[in-house]
């Protein structure tokens, strides 16, 4: 595995390379005093280097490249931005580099102050086809260091999921309890259903809703005529009584309802139906108003588990699937995983951010709370990290495992994990 530019911005920042008796490529004596800001945007790699040349000081930037032609190749002498590079960093020094006023840029070159046990290292985490670059090496970290790292980890992924709750948010204009009902109808959808049960969302505004509270069988023609299950005629009473509901709301609110094709009942089990999950949320719109408040105002997990449980589903659905179709009878209450999988995708990220947002710690101290009162998760990228050895705890173990495999072990970005660093580094 050659060197690359990402290891060589590694190896600077970090100044993993033999710092004795540095010298210029003009054998002038050089001091590293500070290697400056990673600059991930545009322009030079490293601002506000300090570094003593001889007997001066230069305050400035620091550009990388794995060969000192390479500034010429990006024309790095025609862009004013680099005219304050005090400092070329390179690998491998194959030709002297001049600013645009023509003075000349000190060069150091890297190649043979790096140590071998690094370059080893590097070449073996990147060269090989393992499911995770690291994984016959990550049993050589220690449990503190990889846990530590699994904690920042799980930070970043809530940080990243949150992104679609300030989505909602701007989209409402700053009402959480909105926000909130949109991603929860979201989630009773799970994967299978999610889209269907947004757009049902967004089709029918809490404040329809408000006006029929005290009225269940209004609040389920609601849901079901809008979901497009009450379009054709119905045999059983029930839920001809809810076409006849819906029929007169249809024009009093003029709504349009959603295209019925949009729910897959393919390979789902009867008790994730559609129809079974729209009659859940049904009885969860009757149960709690301004959910989103309940939420941020309960502490306790068992009581927020209880907003989700004992809900009063219809009867009718005690003994059907679907509409004018009989089975056994059986319960229709959300199941334990079910519940699980409202707190950890909708409740977690909303008390997370509602806590970065406010300014107000505590919420998102409480939301990893709830995470670790979560159960681990079990599925193919979480197995394979407790075969090599990880520590299971709750989902927030879980959750970081995803957030590693598929932000850094994916795109071996090796450099950037902790765990990698620690490898890098091993002798």
């Amino acid at each position: 595995m050659p060197f690359t530019e990402d290891l060589l911005h590694f190896l600077w920042k970090y100044r993993l390379f033999n710092q004795q008796n540095l010298k210029t490529d003009t054998g002038e004596p050089l001091e590293i005093l500070s290697t400056g800001y990673h600059n991930k945007n545009a322009g030079p790699d490293f601002e506000q280097a300090k570094a003593k040349i001889g007997d001066t000081l230069w305050v400035g930037n620091v550009e990388i490249h794995l060969c000192s032609s390479d500034w010429d190749l990006h024309q790095h002498t025609q862009n004013k931005a680099y005219d304050n590079v005090i400092l070329h960093v390179v690998y491998q020094n194959d030709k002297p580099i001049f600013r645009n006023d023509g003075s000349k840029i000190p060069t150091l070159a890297l190649n043979g102050l790096v140590s071998e046990t690094i370059k080893a290292n590097y070449r073996d985490l990147m060269d090989n086809l393992y499911w995770i670059p690291c994984e016959k090496r990550l049993n050589e970290v220690d449990y503190f260091h990889v846990d530590s790292w699994l904690s920042r980890v799980l930070i970043e992924r809530l940080e990243e999921k949150s992104i679609a709750v300030a989505q909602l948010l701007e989209e409402y204009k700053g009402s959480w309890d909105d926000a909130f009902y949109v991603m929860l109808a979201r989630n009773f959808g799970f994967k299978t259903n999610a889209l269907p049960f947004e757009l049902l969302a967004r089709s029918l505004p809490q404040t329809i809703f408000a006006k029929h509270k005290d009225n269940p069988l209004q609040i389920e023609a609601l849901i079901f005529g809008q979901a497009g299950f009450l379009s054709d005629a119905q045999e059983d009473e029930y839920p001809q009584q809810l076409r006849d509901e819906y029929l007169f709301l249809q024009k009093k609110y003029q709504l349009k309802p959603i295209e019925h094709y949009l729910w897959k009942f393919l390979r789902l089990r009867p008790n994730n139906f559609p129809t079974i999950r729209l009659a859940q949320f049904a009885a969860l719109v009757v149960k709690s108003s301004h959910l989103f408040s309940k939420v941020i105002e309960i502490e306790n997990v068992k009581d927020l588990r209880n907003l989700f449980e004992k809900l009063p589903v219809h009867p009718y659905w005690e003994e059907h699937y679907h509409f004018n179709k009989k089975t056994v009878h059986t319960s229709r209450q959300l199941g334990h995983e079910s519940v699980n999988n409202i707190l950890l995708n909708t409740v977690v990220l909303f008390v997370f951010y509602y806590g970065k947002q406010t300014g107000k710690e505590g919420f998102m101290n409480r939301a990893l709370a709830l995470l670790e009162s979560l159960p681990f998760e079990t599925n193919q990228v979480t197995r394979c990290f407790s075969q090599l050895g990880v520590k299971r705890g709750g989902a927030e173990t879980s959750q970081a495992l995803l957030q590693l495999k598929k932000g850094y072990c994916d795109t071996k970005k090796c450099l950037n994990c902790g765990i990698g660093v620690k490898i890098l580094n091993q002798a």
